[in-house]
C-alpha cells in the first residue's frame, strides 16, 4: 500500500530554516522574517509530515494519468511523473513537446479527449479560461471519454470564480474537480521542487496527493475549490510587486554611487531584506542570465489577473497598478520572454545606466 501525506496546519507556526521559496513568498511571511499564520503548513525541502494517506485504490496498481498542456511546466511535471513509474498519456497543441513525451516513457495523445481515455486522474495546466475550458468541454474535450469516478485536477491560473464555475459544471455531470496551483519555478517543475495550492473536498485532495507529491515537495491544502488559486494570486501579487520594487530600489541605488554588493547586504539587514535579494536576483540577473525560471509574460499575467480580481471585488491596489506599468515598459523593451528579474535591466534603460 502507498502512503503519503498532506501539509496542513491548525495552528501558528515558524518555518524551518531550511524551507526555500525562490518564486514565490507566501502572502502571510513577512520580508523581515520566517514567520506565517495561516490554516496551512508546509514541509521543508526533502522533509515530510502530516497526515498519511492511502491511495484511492488501496493497490499497488499506479494511476493512469491524463495531462494536457506540455509546456515549462507540465513537461518537467510530466518528466517526474513519469520517472517516478506512473503512466502518463499527454497532449498539447505543440506537436514536438507531446513527442518529448514521448521519449521519456510517456504516451502521445492527439487531443484532450485521447489524453483522457482510460485515466484515474486528467490534469490540465494551460494559460487561460478559454483554453481550459475548451480543454474540458470542447468538441474534442476530456468529457468525452472521462470514465465513471474520474478526478479532474486543474493547475492552470485562472481566476477563483472561473475555477468555482467550472467545478460546479464538472459536478452536474457527476465527476469531481480538485484544483492545484503551482508555486516556485519551471526549474522546480523539472526538479520535482514545486508548491501546490490546493483546493477542493478532503477526499478529493487525498486522492490526487500522492501524484502530487511526484512532481511537488510541499502541499497546501486551502480550503474549498476557488482557495488554492486565490492563494496563488494574493501570493504572486505580493511577490511580483515587490520584484518591480527591489529593481527601482537597485537602480536608484547605482544611481546615487552606492555599491551593489554592499548595498543588497545592508538590505539583507533590515526589513528591506526579501527573497528577490537572497535568491531571484543572484541566480539570474545578477550573474548576467536572464532566461526564464519565471517568465516576465507570466507575471505581468499573474499581475493583471489580481488586479482584475481586485477591482471587482472593490478592493484598491495602487502599488500594483503602478508595478505593472514598469512590467509593461519591460515587455515593451524586449524582455517579455526573459526572466522577470530582467525589469532591473528596464529600470536602468530608463535611468541611462
Amino acid at each position: 500500500m502507498i502512503y503519503n501525506s498532506v501539509a496542513r496546519c491548525r495552528r501558528r507556526a515558524s518555518l524551518d530554516n531550511n524551507f526555500h521559496i525562490p518564486l514565490i513568498l507566501l502572502p502571510w511571511i513577512s520580508t523581515g522574517d520566517d514567520h506565517y499564520y495561516t490554516s496551512m503548513r508546509s514541509t521543508p525541502r526533502g522533509k515530510r509530515e502530516g497526515k498519511r494517506i492511502l491511495t484511492n485504490s488501496q493497490s499497488e496498481e499506479p494511476m493512469q494519468v491524463g495531462f494536457i498542456g506540455l509546456g515549462l511546466m507540465g513537461g518537467g511535471m510530466t518528466k517526474n511523473l513519469v520517472n517516478k513509474g506512473v503512466p502518463v498519456k499527454g497532449y498539447d497543441i505543440n506537436r514536438e513537446v507531446v513527442d518529448r513525451l514521448a521519449s521519456e516513457g510517456g504516451t502521445a495523445a492527439a487531443s484532450p479527449a485521447e489524453a483522457a481515455a482510460g485515466a484515474d486522474v486528467v490534469f490540465t495546466i494551460l494559460p487561460n479560461v478559454p483554453h481550459v475550458e475548451g480543454a474540458i468541454f470542447g468538441e474534442n474535450g476530456i468529457l468525452k471519454t472521462l470514465k465513471p469516478g474520474a478526478l479532474y485536477v486543474d493547475c492552470s491560473t485562472i481566476p477563483p470564480d472561473a475555477t468555482k464555475s467550472i467545478g460546479k459544471r464538472l459536478k452536474e455531470k457527476g465527476f469531481a474537480m480538485v484544483e492545484a496551483a503551482v508555486g516556485r519555478t519551471s526549474l522546480d517543475a523539472w526538479t520535482g521542487t514545486l508548491i501546490f495550492m490546493v483546493g477542493g473536498e478532503e477526499a478529493d485532495v487525498a486522492r490526487v496527493t500522492p501524484l502530487l507529491e511526484k512532481m511537488g515537495n510541499t502541499i497546501y491544502h486551502c480550503g474549498p475549490l476557488g482557495s488554492g488559486i486565490a492563494t496563488k494570486i494574493v501570493n504572486n501579487y505580493a511577490s511580483v510587486t515587490i520584484n518591480a520594487v527591489v529593481a527601482e530600489a537597485l537602480t536608484l541605488g547605482e544611481k546615487l554611487g552606492c555599491d551593489r554588493d554592499r548595498l543588497v547586504e545592508v538590505m539583507q539587514g533590515t526589513s528591506a531584506g526579501n527573497k528577490h535579494l537572497s535568491s531571484t536576483y543572484p541566480a539570474r540577473v545578477f550573474v548576467g542570465d536572464i532566461s526564464p525560471a519565471f517568465a516576465m509574460d507570466m507575471a505581468y499575467k499573474d499581475l493583471g489577473l489580481a488586479l482584475d480580481v481586485a477591482a471587482t471585488n472593490k478592493v484598491p491596489l495602487f502599488t500594483g497598478g503602478a508595478a505593472r506599468q514598469a512590467y509593461a515598459i519591460a515587455r515593451a523593451a524586449g524582455f517579455g520572454d526573459k526572466d522577470w528579474t530582467s525589469v532591473l535591466l528596464a529600470y536602468r534603460d530608463m535611468a541611462k545606466l
